[in-house]
């Protein structure tokens, strides 16, 4: 992305729905005048990770608005993906001080992830290995979402990967999601008696689905 501007037409060429296109105008607004720029075209992209910090100047006073604000522009990088340009200012939304902000931009990627898991692969194994509880539950989350999307050859395949470097917790809590979602007929692709044959063959008596 070389400007803001061309980070909300790519936005707006997922077609979001009409209450976050709102959110997102209002977004660009407010960093044109915390960044004191007159437009969008002027905020490029070596302003981006200035981005969060000036919006939190901005609404020092209304907290609120600047994690809404924030929180769009990580819904933003997860449909748009995580170009490199855009890598540096996700990664302080990652990082961000709001546990929801964090939280909302790795679950935001897997819009983009349904077409391109590989590419949102290096978020979740980031997470999964993390101290924080509440982002390695959302890695999780985002999996079984993947999973559902039609991506679970490429999903098995990396949850072997991890169960075979040790990680057993992790890869039991992913199927048990999985399970779960396939229980409440969220995801139709995936039969319970497939995910069951896979822990089976694949997974050495490791992990145990309820």
């Amino acid at each position: 992305m070389n400007d803001l501007q061309e980070l909300y037409d790519t936005y707006l060429a997922t077609r979001p729905y009409s209450g976050k296109i709102k959110s997102a105008t209002s977004m660009m607004i407010h960093v044109c005048k915390a960044l004191n720029m007159q437009t969008q075209e002027e905020i490029t992209s070596e302003y981006f990770v200035d981005i969060p910090n000036a919006l939190n100047n901005f609404f020092e006073n209304y907290p609120l608005k600047s994690t809404q604000d924030k929180a769009i522009l990580a819904e933003m990088i997860g449909r748009v993906g995580p170009d490199e340009s855009l890598l540096a200012l996700l990664d302080i939304l990652l990082t961000d001080t709001d546990e929801n902000v964090r939280q909302y931009s790795l679950h935001s990627l897997g819009y983009f992830g349904k077409e391109y898991p590989e590419k949102v692969m290096p978020f979740v194994e980031r997470f999964r290995k993390s101290n924080d509880h509440t982002m390695k539950t959302v890695a999780a989350h985002l999996l079984t979402h993947l999973t559902g999307s039609g991506n679970q050859e490429f999903i098995f395949s990396k949850l072997k990967e991890w169960l075979d470097e040790g990680d057993v917790e992790f890869v039991n809590d992913v199927s048990q999601r999985i399970a779960d979602t396939i229980k409440n007929e969220d995801i139709k692709n995936i039969s319970l008696d497939e995910l069951t044959n896979w822990i089976k063959t694949y997974c050495d008596n490791k992990i145990e689905i309820k």
